[in-house]
């Protein structure tokens, strides 16, 4: 017993040796990046959640500005059944409706998504890579919570009057901004990364930035970095409901699940 006792505890301390080595290797510089970003990170969810009464409340003045400019403007919009072709246009009119929605919270942010953008900008990693992600990834929320919402009621009104083929010149310069600012995170692959993280921001980071991390850092990045939030989650049930209204006051039955 003593001696697989041993044994144990020679393999703990091996391991344990292995994970100081391994924090032992984080250059000063990056450990330091790494816990502003965290730390950064933190201040922003909080930001968010504090301000959920808020985004609520803008995109329930939306909803109010769709029933008393254009109710039911979408009724008869296309497709009128399941398998319906539908042209290009519907495909423009519905990105437009979903960011302006969605967008009508992410403004109320706006500020909060600045302030982590003017944090995370000056911090350096010793690999570029990681630098250009989170820079531009805090870069892009901020310029995507500025954009100016379109008059949406007078481009619907437009796309309808057009018989559902023609979108108005104020959807195309919307679409266009919303084009440059998606545009400013180009995502470059790397060896052996999961390939699911190109579809989830949030476990792109965590998985780039592990590496940076000490042991308070990690601890930290639980915090900081929460694990995919699923549609389903009940604490999404208000902001869902918001934006259902929305869709709701245009003549859809219900807004897009995800």
């Amino acid at each position: 017993m003593r001696r697989v006792n041993g044994i144990l505890f020679g393999m703990l301390a091996i391991l344990a040796c292995s994970a100081t080595l391994a924090e032992a290797r984080i250059k000063a510089g990056d450990a330091t990046a790494t816990h502003a970003y965290l730390k950064a990170r933190i201040a922003l969810n909080r930001a968010t959640a504090t301000e959920e009464p808020a985004v609520l409340k803008a995109i329930g003045a939306l909803e109010a500005q769709v029933k008393a400019e254009c109710p039911g403007v979408l009724a008869g919009a296309p497709p009128h059944a399941k398998g319906e072709k539908t042209n290009e246009s519907e495909f423009e009119i519905t990105e437009e409706l979903l960011a302006v929605t969605f967008g009508a919270g992410e403004r109320v942010e706006h500020p909060a998504a600045a302030r982590f953008a003017a944090t995370v900008r000056p911090l350096r990693w010793s690999n570029p890579r990681l630098t250009k992600l989170l820079r531009s990834l805090a870069i892009e929320q901020a310029l995507q919570s500025a954009i100016r919402p379109p008059d949406l009621c007078s481009d619907l009104k437009f796309w309808v009057s057009s018989g559902y083929t023609q979108i108005s010149s104020g959807t195309e310069r919307f679409l266009h901004r919303l084009g440059v600012v998606s545009s400013t995170t180009l995502i470059e692959s790397e060896p052996h990364e999961p390939a699911s993280n190109f579809l989830n921001t949030e476990a792109l980071v965590a998985y780039r930035l592990k590496p940076y991390e000490d042991g308070v850092d990690r601890r930290l990045a639980e915090r900081a970095l929460p694990r995919e939030v699923k549609i389903t989650n009940p604490a999404l049930k208000p902001f869902l409901e918001a934006v259902g209204g929305v869709y709701v006051a245009l003549g859809r039955s219900a807004a897009p699940a995800g």
